[in-house]
């Protein structure tokens, strides 16, 4: 079971507000953020179409504060228009919503969509794919059984599409049809308002950092949830109790002032170790981790001579313990893009095959979309991970001293 701690402490001599999955091997996620973050991720806007680049096959849209947002037209088929529109192309000057779907990343404006997306505890409701999908996570005869009950629950003229989630197998009865309910009037709310709503308006926040750090928990592998904040308990009781009635009692008031809570959970060092270069493995062996701004290399090290005699069996077990490292932290810090992950001398077609195969088992519990691509010829794994926020190391250089 897991506990999820929400807290505050100082971080670079600034109060930050800090997320932390604790699990039986310590440390699985770790977020920061300045308390008085005014977020834009998952928000829903009346934008305005500044600039069309036909040939990127893009355009710039602005939000609230005649902020710039990248919009990828290639991947939007069907823009939510405020004005009337015969077609859907797209031109300067147009009004419609949108949904901020990655935060701007250094250089990189944030992007949006016109594909609103609804999530739940199960479910996800999307306006742009208007199918119902199942996630491949599920088993196969389960995913048959879930599209089955979703589709009887749809009515047939309809403008939403529907996700179902990777933990809809656990859900209680007649739980997905409450949810579903719920998504329905609230995106229905969200239409209605931005119909009639001023250009450049925030129709809806995304969801705050509790709420969100509550959402992407498993929550049957969630033991308790505990805060010291007053205010972000009070939050979360009342959602918990929303999306979970009769689980509020799971959300903690931590009230020890002798012993801080991110001290209780030793935080400030669990931070240093996921923000350092080197990681140390139980074998002896070590990781290096190196972001760039093409990449992200992990160097498996074997840390101490590996005798003849021994060589095979020692490297095999290394790698393996390197791989659950490895995937480890990777959704410790947040990476994402492109991944190389250099192990110990991978001269084996099997030891390769074995390791990838290890891998992408890994990160099939990860719910950013991980892909374990591929081992190269010279002995280098190739992995892929969705980029939705910032890395651990990039919230840290933004919480100025």
């Amino acid at each position: 079971m897991k506990k999820l701690i929400i807290t505050h402490m100082e971080v670079r001599r600034r109060p930050a507000l800090v997320t932390a999955l604790v699990g039986e091997a310590g440390l699985e996620t770790l977020e920061l953020a300045p308390p008085e973050e005014n977020r834009l991720l998952g928000s829903i806007h009346v934008g305005k179409v500044q600039k069309v680049l036909p040939g990127l096959k893009g355009a710039f849209v602005e939000i609230e504060g005649k902020l710039p947002c990248y919009y990828a037209m290639e991947k939007e088929h069907h823009p939510i228009f405020r004005n009337e529109k015969k077609t859907d192309e797209l031109k300067a000057g147009d009004e419609l919503l949108v949904q901020v779907t990655r935060e701007a990343m250094k250089l990189k404006a944030p992007s949006v969509s016109s594909n609103l997306s609804f999530p739940g505890e199960y479910l996800v409701l999307t306006t742009e794919n208007q199918k119902v999908g199942v996630s491949s996570r599920i088993p196969q005869p389960e995913r048959e059984r879930l599209k089955e009950e979703i589709t009887g629950l749809l009515p047939p003229s309809r403008d939403y599409g529907v996700i179902v989630r990777t933990n809809a197998p656990s859900a209680p009865p007649g739980f997905l049809a409450r949810e579903l309910t719920r998504l329905e009037a609230q995106k229905d709310a969200v239409l209605k308002k931005g119909m009639y709503s001023p250009c450049h308006t925030r129709i809806q926040n995304g969801d705050s950092r509790p709420e969100e750090a509550v959402k992407s928990c498993v929550w049957e592998e969630l033991e308790k949830i505990v805060t010291d904040d007053p205010e972000i308990f009070s939050e979360l009781s009342g959602y918990v109790e929303q999306i979970h009635p009769g689980e509020g009692g799971r959300v903690q008031l931590y009230e020890d002032r002798l012993l801080p809570l991110y001290k209780l959970f030793s935080l400030e060092a669990g931070l240093e170790r996921a923000l350092s270069e080197r990681v140390w493995l139980k074998s002896g062996g070590f990781l290096m981790i190196q972001q760039t701004e093409a990449c992200t290399v992990i160097d498996v090290n074997s840390g101490k001579q590996i005798s003849a005699r021994s060589k095979g069996s020692l490297i095999h077990e290394l790698n393996q313990e390197a791989a659950r490292e490895c995937a480890r932290q990777i959704r410790l810090r947040n990476l994402s893009g492109i991944l190389l992950i250099d192990f110990v001398n991978m001269t084996g077609e099997d030891d390769r095959g074995q390791l990838l195969a290890l891998m992408r088992n890994l990160v099939k519990t990860d719910r950013v979309t991980t892909r374990a691509v591929d081992v190269t010829a010279l002995g280098l794994m190739e992995l892929t991970r969705k980029k939705e926020k910032k890395t651990l190391r990039e919230q840290w250089e933004e919480l100025e001293s």
